[in-house]
């Protein structure tokens, strides 16, 4: 399973090789992998045809292979993206099966860029709503004549996600519930804001908005932007806000303000005790 965050256009991974000295095994240079754009948005008509490309690099000083794969992406409750082969639960919503890819193996040179090409082909019947998928690279290093592989193998996974919209499907999204949560943290003050939002339309959302806490006094302790992590349709996403170490014990209020895409602000706020009287 690849589990990657993506909230950037670049992504780059470095891919150290384990050194066996005490074996007389040699270390070996590094090579990194970079693949750009991690996302790509589309709006495409049913039985319409997109081409495109993704650049891969390798940036280091070996020359690295790699091998594509065409993967479902889902959200999971800590609103990490989940990549996997098949995604049963996204089958409604899954672009996986329109799209070819070359090459789907390759050996790129050190200090080399190859592009990726791909070709989605939308069914004539696709229902209006937004579809997602993604394309996962592996890298792997191989073992050199007369080495040992025990040790000098390992993966870099990176990968590109893509939305395709069909048709004009309306946002519909609404704030459903805040709650506090108690997690270990030794970095925070132990807990977390959890803000539900219901995706009840077709279409991804994604909220522009801010997450502020005051104190009993009205004075702002804690802001920040409202989660950006993707929505995807037709579901309940939980959006995890960490608390700040600063929090010490008494009454606070949470309030959020955001637009979830559908032209309007919604505004939520709970008001809650540190520590919480369940524990």
């Amino acid at each position: 399973m690849f589990v990657i965050g993506h909230l950037h256009n670049y992504r780059k991974l470095i891919l150290p090789l384990l050194t066996f000295a005490a074996a007389g095994i040699p270390a070996r240079a590094q090579y990194g992998l970079a693949l750009s754009p991690m996302r790509v948005e589309m709006n495409l008509a049913p039985g319409a045809q997109r081409n495109g490309s993704l650049a891969i690099a390798n940036d280091g000083k070996e020359p690295g292979r790699f091998r594509t794969e065409i993967l479902d992406l889902s959200i999971d409750k800590e609103a990490v993206p989940q990549f996997e082969k098949d995604i049963p639960a996204e089958a409604e919503y899954s672009c996986r099966n329109w799209v070819t890819v070359n090459p789907m193996e390759a050996e790129i040179a050190a200090g080399a860029q190859m592009p990726i090409r791909y070709t989605f082909r939308v069914p004539a019947g696709a229902p209006p709503r937004t579809y997602h998928c993604a394309l996962g690279f592996t890298g792997l290093t191989e073992a050199k004549t007369g080495q040992s592989a025990i040790g000098i193998m390992a993966l870099v996974r990176l990968t590109s996600t893509f939305y395709i919209t069909v048709g004009n499907p309306a946002p519909a999204g609404e704030v459903k519930e805040i709650s506090i949560e108690k997690f270990s943290s030794a970095a925070s003050a132990g807990y977390r804001a959890v803000i539900s939002v219901e995706n009840s339309g077709l279409t991804n959302l994604r909220g522009a908005g801010k997450v502020e806490i005051v104190n009993e006094t009205g004075d702002l302790v804690q802001s920040a932007d409202f989660p950006p992590v993707v929505i995807l349709p037709s579901r309940m996403q939980r959006l995890p806000v960490v608390l700040e170490s600063k929090l010490g014990s008494g009454a606070y209020t949470l309030r959020t303000r955001v637009n979830l895409g559908n032209g309007e602000i919604q505004e939520a706020e709970l008001k809650f005790r540190l520590p919480m009287t369940n524990e």
